[in-house]
């Protein structure tokens, strides 16, 4: 998971001087402009993209960031947002189609501890996963839906969820290249809720454990 941090970190600070050097101005600058005089057009490949992602295993981070750098600030929030409601909704179609008995017996028996969580913390699992900037969001959304999660209790947690997350990555595309402590503070509260939201997960592994634990001391005392 660090490396995954160091990675995010590195590739954001060579987008930055890629950008500071001018080698990126031309090429954004020119997708400015295109976007100016097609903005209905644009705004739906944007969305479509969303789609895309899932199919070509582009992470929802590089969207909400081009959209920061592509649209006005509210604009490319809701188009984000948007775009995370559609993708994540066929996620969530693909899971119950795909979805089994047998699977859930595969990861009953691959993984009875990741199972037992998706089960008792449902939506609080669904939400941690996606603020934590490096795991699987949508690995995650398809595990939640193939647990049984209804529907509209899914993609509530997954809007009020990806709020505070595509505002954030939406301002870093915005500073990109403007201002080196905007970017920095951005990168330093990814860290941040990286390190907090890998420590909550680390306490969800252990009370399942506590809880077979508990049950087998006390078949043995029962057995007694």
């Amino acid at each position: 998971m660090k490396k995954k941090l160091v990675i995010v970190a590195i590739w954001i600070l060579s987008v930055y001087i890629l950008k500071q050097n001018h080698l990126l101005s031309l090429h954004l600058d020119a997708l400015k402009e295109f976007i100016t005089g097609n903005t209905k057009y644009a705004m739906l490949v944007f969305v479509g993209l969303w789609i895309v992602r899932l199919f070509a295993f582009i992470p929802g981070v590089t969207l909400m960031i081009l959209g920061g750098i592509c649209f006005d600030p509210l604009l490319g929030f809701f188009l984000s947002m948007a775009g995370m409601v559609i993708s994540e909704t066929l996620v969530y179609v693909l899971s119950k189609i795909l979805s089994s008995k047998k699977l859930n017996q595969f990861l009953e028996h691959k993984n009875p501890q990741l199972k037992a969580l998706l089960e008792k913390y449902n939506y609080k699992f669904l939400a941690l996963g996606i603020i934590c900037p490096i795991a699987p969001t949508d690995a995650i959304c398809f595990l939640s839906a193939s647990v049984g999660i209804h529907y509209r209790t899914y993609i509530l947690t997954i809007m009020i969820s990806n709020i505070p997350v595509v505002m954030l990555y939406s301002f870093l595309g915005i500073t990109i290249g403007e201002s080196l402590l905007g970017v920095t503070l951005i990168v330093i509260s990814v860290v941040v809720i990286g390190v907090i939201t890998v420590k909550i997960w680390n306490n969800l592994k252990q009370k399942p454990c506590n809880l077979t634990a508990n049950k087998s001391i006390t078949s043995i005392e029962v057995s007694l």
